[in-house]
């Protein structure tokens, strides 16, 4: 399984190529279940835009129907 970068951290000024690892002081990676989470989501946002596609309609002209 290969690793999801959460989040980037760099130190004072930011990102600066001259200085060692271009100023990166910590790379933080999602955990197992927050990545089963977030694949989770993702196969359910697509499942919907595949049903809405389907149906030839946007989000928001799905949300005017229901309401």
């Amino acid at each position: 399984m290969t690793k999801r970068i959460k989040s980037v951290v760099y130190g004072l000024g930011g990102y600066d190529d001259t200085k060692p690892d271009n100023n990166l002081i910590k790379t933080e990676y999602y955990t197992v279940a927050e990545l089963a989470a977030l694949e989770a989501e993702e196969a359910k946002a697509a499942a919907k835009n595949a049903l809405l596609s389907k149906l030839g309609i946007t989000a928001e002209e799905a949300v005017l129907l229901l309401s």
